[in-house]
């Protein structure tokens, strides 16, 4: 006798929001930084973030660019000269996801600040 085993439901899309590739340092502050190298191409990386409430789409775009972060700092580069987003929000029962999409173009300064800037166009989240 073979026994009925329920698939389980699929995630539902709540909401999508994306932000271009965007410059992240105006003409001013690159002229005052010495880029020594740039990355050939930007990286897009996608990461899935359980959400514990669903307001944390702010959190986990931020958790995002902070991964990214980590993994271009092991390959030498410190800053980012573009950055973009995109987000989806699942929800499937009681439980919320965000499934983000971070693209970055990495690059080097010897004198780049180690400031922490945020994702652009964060507050659109809200």
């Amino acid at each position: 006798m073979r026994l009925f085993q329920r698939s389980p439901e699929p995630w539902e899309v709540v909401e999508c929001r994306a932000i271009d590739p965007v410059p992240t340092y105006d003409q001013k502050e690159l002229e005052g930084m010495q880029i020594t190298r740039v990355c050939s191409a930007p990286m897009h990386r996608t990461y899935i973030i359980d959400l514990k409430h669903e307001a944390d789409l702010q959190r986990a775009v931020k958790c995002a660019r902070q991964k990214l972060m980590q993994e271009v700092s092991e390959k030498e580069y410190n800053l980012f000269l573009t950055e973009g987003w995109s987000i989806s929000h699942l929800r499937r029962g009681k439980y919320h996801r965000a499934e983000v999409r971070y693209t970055a173009r990495p690059a080097y300064a010897p004198t780049a600040d180690a400031r922490t800037a945020e994702p652009p166009f964060l507050a659109m989240l809200r």
